[in-house]
This record gives structure tokens, C-alpha cells and sequence, in this order.
């Protein structure tokens, strides 16, 4: 097929714009902006760099201008008027910034024209930024509508809800079966009680007390002192198995009643409480809680102040407020526990001893283990035994807070460190039926017992605290822990009571309020 010369220049001028783009459309791009600069008045079009056609059908050789009125010698277009070296006038082939040249495309100032050449960044900028700006609202309109995920029906929202929410249950339990099957791998470390449920005295109740305290968990905790002979810390907590709330209940350990000496089997035995646990033990302590609070306590862990400096440096220390009033004897107290904890650890004296070091001034700082245990211990000038009782009970609490933020790790190494410190009668199925739970528990009362007391000194006891009145804070006891308006002390409370009475000669009488 024969071509024109306009023809046959326009097909080589396609083809050689082709070739641009498939081949360095960034280096052409370079190229052109180069011949091209802004401003410089020169057509700028898919033809610059492939020469200019005039009307005749020719073709300038390049694109240089000659001086006004002088002839084209290489080819190239002159001013108007003029004629190239063919003979044959040069047309205003390419005009103005604002015209349109014989090719069909437009100048830079003009509109960008289908067909131009698409690499050519020689069109004001904004031109790009609405050709950005539609691109974006394609892409979030009708594009995104297209190309992008569809939109979930109800049905299917439902659907990926419910599969999460069974995916975070399968996490949970296979959490809390990884938990269980390391409680069961370190249970022979935890220390067995040398007596069963059953064998724990309970006092004849009535039935309406006795139904007063299902739904309810109760659990004595007993915190040993450095010998493992006496009981410091004598705790209830009764866990209510709905609402996982605990109420926890300190017994000072200097109140005097009955205190049944399993050693010599004396039943009327009167003295301190931690009494109990110096002459029979994890026994003897239930036995006399349950025989003067009328409780059907069957549960208890015995743990020793070891154990507890353990925890407290595995959970990174407690941040405890110390008052100025207590600076005279915690120093003094850190020492001493520091000296005892070689009796603690285990192994025997010497072996794994702790080290601590005194506290700087009072105020809110961060105790590690040992410095924790002297706070709980002190007691003299700072509100005394219900000083101290509440100090525990704020320990406790901040240790049940602290572990439920801890990972599993975390927590799995806690036990492990423990276990050896531990005593309890509770089964291994006990304790996992409460593990799913430890997240849930959060202790929201806190009490010292007995509510009215006065310090005597009665006897051989020495200085003691004397309740005054022990059956009417039965009375509110069993109101605080199960909520029960109707319960009516049992005889062997009452009996206990008027014991009381008649061995110190105070009574609900003397109470001041």
C-alpha cells in the first residue's frame, strides 16, 4: 500500500511514541521536559522531537529557528513569510502556547487532547492534581465498589461474630487446660494436710443457718511464722460462688476465747487464738474458728511469711504507701525478718537467703518480698493488732489485684515457687474447679474480728484482746459474710459468750458505742 507523505509521517511518529512508552517512559519523560522547559514559548506537542510538518507535506529537519526573514538551511521552520529550502512556504504549522498544531495535539496551556502522548508531564499542574483528585473518588466510590471486598450482609456479621467469639472461648480453655495440667504436674510439691474434711469439728445448726451459707465458699487462711508453731495471721474469706465477690475476715490473734488443746484433749480450754494453731495445729485452728463463729469451715491453706516475700518479688514488688509514724520500727523489723528468712528458706538455714535493704523515708514506694512481710509484721505503735490485721488484709488484697494482671507464665511460675510453701487439705479437684475463676475474684469487704474488744490482761494469757460480747458479733459477723437477718447464735456460742463474761468480767455492756 503507497502512503502519503503526511500519512507516512504520522504512522512514524506512532509508532516511535510506541516505542517510548514501552521501552524508558521515565527517561522520555526526563528528555522532554528537558527540550521543553516551562514557559519557553516553543509548541510543545508528540511531534517535538520527531520534526515539524508544514502545510506543503515536508518537514523541517529540526526544531531550531532561524533568524527572522533568513532560509531554513537544515530544514527547520522559519518565520512567517519566509520559505524552507523545498521552495515551499512554511504554514504556522505549529502555533501559539494556546493554538492547536497540525498533528491534533494541544500546547501545554491548552487542554490535554485524546491521543496525545500520555508521558508528557509538560501540562500545567493542574491538570494532575484533578486527574488525582477523580482517581481518589473513583477509589473510594464506584472502584472501591468494584474492586474491593463486598460489604458483609448482617447474616454473614453475625456469623464472624459468633466465630470469634468462639475462637476467644477455645483460647481460654485451652489456657485453662494448659493451667490445669501444670497444677497437676506440680501438686506432689504442695504439703498435705495429715487429716480429712470430716474430721473437722462443726457445732450443731439449725437448718435455717445452714442453708444461709450454701451458695457461699468459705476458706481459713493461716499465715505461719518463721518456727511454723504459731499463726500470725488467721484470715476467712468466704467466696460467694455467684458473683465471685470475697469478703475477707482477719481474727486477732490475741482475742480471747475458747481454744480446744488437742495436745491433752482439754475442750474448755481459754487463751489467744493463734493459740489454737501452737497446740494443735491446722486443726486445732479450724476447730476453734468453727466452734466460736458457729462456720462450717472445712477448707483452709496454710502458708508461711517465706512464701509471701516469694510472691511479692515474682509480681515485682507492691507499691505501698509508708506513713511517717511507722519509720521508728520498719527499719527495724526489715532487719529481723532478713535474719529469720534464713530459717525460711528452703533447704534449711543458709540455703537460697534473701537479701533486703532498709527504706529511705516514708511515702508511696514500691517494697520488694522481705520489706512487704516486716510492713504486715509491725504492730506496736501503729494501731496495734487491728493495725496489723488490716495491713494484711491490704496486702492480700494487692496481690490478688496484681496476680490477675500477670500472663499465664507468669502465673504458672508463681505456683511453682509456692507449692513447697503450701499446706492444705484442699483436693487437686478443688483447686481447679476455682482456677477458671481467679480472674473473676475480687474481695469487696473487709473485716476485723471481734468488732468490739477492749486489751486486758486476763490470767496466764498475759494481754489480750477480750470481745465484749462475743455472741452479738456473731450476730453481725454471719450478717456480713451471708447476709442472714435471721440468724440466732447456737448454744455452744452462746455458752462460749457467758464463758467470757465470767472469766474477764466484760460484757456487749462495756461497748462505748
Amino acid at each position: 500500500m503507497k502512503y502519503r507523505d503526511d500519512e507516512y509521517e504520522y504512522e512514524n511518529r506512532r509508532r516511535d511514541m510506541e516505542q517510548r512508552k514501552r521501552v524508558r517512559p521515565d527517561a522520555e519523560i526526563a528528555s522532554q521536559r528537558r527540550r521543553n522547559p516551562a514557559g519557553s514559548g516553543r509548541a510543545v506537542s508528540a511531534n517535538a522531537g520527531a520534526g515539524i510538518r508544514d502545510s506543503s507535506g515536508g518537514r523541517s529537519t529540526s526544531g531550531a529557528r532561524t533568524s527572522p526573514g533568513g532560509r531554513n538551511v537544515s530544514g527547520a521552520r522559519v518565520s512567517s513569510g519566509t520559505r524552507n529550502a523545498s521552495g515551499i512556504r512554511a504554514s504556522s504549522g505549529t502555533r501559539s502556547s494556546s493554538a492547536r498544531n497540525v498533528s491534533g495535539t494541544r500546547t501545554a496551556a491548552a487542554g490535554r487532547r485524546i491521543g496525545a502522548d500520555p508521558y508528557d508531564r509538560s501540562y500545567g499542574a493542574g491538570y494532575y492534581e484533578e486527574t488525582s483528585a477523580k482517581r481518589r473518588q473513583n477509589s473510594s466510590g464506584e472502584t472501591a465498589g468494584r474492586r474491593g471486598k463486598r460489604p458483609l450482609s448482617p447474616k454473614a456479621k453475625k456469623k464472624r461474630r459468633i466465630r470469634r467469639i468462639l475462637f476467644a472461648v477455645e483460647g481460654i480453655l485451652l489456657l485453662v487446660v494448659l493451667a490445669g495440667l501444670f497444677i497437676i504436674s506440680k501438686w506432689d510439691l504442695i504439703q498435705k494436710a495429715s487429716f480429712g474434711k470430716k474430721d473437722v469439728h462443726i457445732n450443731e445448726l439449725p437448718e435455717n443457718t445452714v442453708q444461709s451459707m450454701e451458695g457461699y465458699r468459705t476458706i481459713a487462711i493461716f499465715g505461719a511464722d518463721e518456727k511454723g508453731s504459731h499463726s500470725d495471721v488467721i484470715m476467712i474469706a468466704n467466696i460467694n460462688n455467684k458473683t465471685k465477690e470475697i469478703t475477707l475476715t482477719s481474727v486477732l490473734r490475741d482475742t480471747f476465747w475458747n481454744v480446744p488443746d488437742l495436745s491433752n484433749g482439754d475442750e474448755e480450754k481459754y487463751a489467744k487464738a493463734n493459740n489454737a494453731y501452737h497446740t494443735g495445729g491446722d486443726l486445732g485452728a479450724l476447730n476453734a474458728l468453727n466452734k466460736n463463729l458457729d462456720l462450717n469451715i472445712t477448707e483452709y491453706v496454710t502458708i508461711n511469711w517465706y512464701a509471701v516475700s516469694e510472691v511479692v518479688d515474682l509480681l515485682g514488688g507492691l507499691e505501698i504507701d509508708v506513713p511517717e509514724s511507722m519509720m521508728g520500727e520498719i527499719n527495724g523489723y526489715i532487719t529481723n525478718t532478713v535474719e529469720e528468712a534464713q530459717s525460711w528458706a528452703p533447704g534449711g538455714p543458709g540455703k537460697g537467703v534473701k537479701g533486703s535493704h532498709h527504706i529511705d523515708g516514708p511515702g508511696l514506694q514500691t517494697l520488694d518480698g522481705l520489706q512487704t512481710v516486716a510492713y504486715c509484721r509491725i504492730r506496736h505503735n501503729n494501731g496495734g493488732d487491728d493495725g496489723r490485721t488490716r495491713r494484711q488484709r491490704e496486702v492480700v488484697n494487692m496481690i490478688l489485684e496484681k496476680t490477675k494482671q500477670q500472663g499465664p507464665a507468669r502465673i504458672l511460675g508463681i505456683c511453682e515457687a509456692v507449692f513447697p510453701e503450701v499446706r492444705t487439705n484442699m483436693t487437686l479437684a478443688d483447686i481447679l474447679s476455682m482456677a477458671p475463676d481467679i480472674g473473676s475474684y475480687k474481695i469487696v469487704n473487709n473485716i476485723a474480728f471481734p468488732y468490739h474488744q477492749i486489751d486486758a490482761f486476763v490470767g496466764s494469757s498475759g494481754s489480750v484482746k477480750v470481745p465484749l460480747g462475743l455472741a452479738e458479733d456473731v450476730i453481725q459477723l454471719h450478717k456480713d459474710l451471708f447476709e442472714d437477718d435471721n440468724y440466732v447464735p447456737s448454744q455452744t456460742v452462746q455458752q462460749i459468750s457467758n464463758k467470757i463474761e465470767s472469766l474477764t468480767g466484760y460484757s456487749a455492756d462495756d461497748r462505748r458505742d
